[in-house]
């Protein structure tokens, strides 16, 4: 009971400078209460202990760290999404359901495996790198490197 309270104070003390440096790097006032709550609710699951007197650089690192991620991620999502419509005019959506069954039909070819597995847990599971990375035993450089070649692949499958 006592660390929620603490935790309350914190989110009292540190929202407003939480949400502006979010709303900085964002531009989105929705996005940004979003990141701030979910630090804070990341804090609260994994029974985070803060330093006292390290709370504000904690609080503002792990909002940064948050919207860094969140942009990387909307970058990956249109880049896959740029993939899919190839910048044709308007794509019917029968052709775009097409699109869709044989990208998953490709994703089941990648080879090696693990870069199959890896290309899930990113995309389809909506992990982030160091996720990934912990999940498969690999360094973040490697999930990158898959994902970059599972892209390249298939893009090239579909000229």
């Amino acid at each position: 009971m006592n660390r929620k309270k603490d935790i309350e104070q914190l989110f009292r003390q540190h929202y407003a400078k939480m949400y502006n440096l979010a709303r900085c790097i964002l531009s989105d006032d929705d996005e940004s209460k979003d990141v701030v709550s979910e630090v804070f609710a990341q804090i609260l699951a994994d029974d985070v202990v803060l330093v006292p007197g390290s709370e504000d650089g904690y609080l503002m690192r792990s909002v940064r760290n948050r919207c860094l991620n969140l942009i990387a991620h909307k970058s990956v999502k249109e880049r896959v999404a740029k993939l899919l419509l190839d910048d044709t005019d308007v794509i019917l959506s029968e052709e775009t359901d097409e699109r869709l069954d044989r990208l998953m039909l490709l994703i089941e070819d990648l080879e090696p495996p693990i870069r199959q597995l890896i290309f899930r847990l990113r995309y389809l599971q909506e992990k982030s790198y160091q996720e990934v990375a912990d999940e498969v035993g690999v360094s973040k450089v490697t999930v990158f490197n898959h994902l970059s070649k599972a892209m390249d692949w298939i893009k090239e499958q579909f000229k």
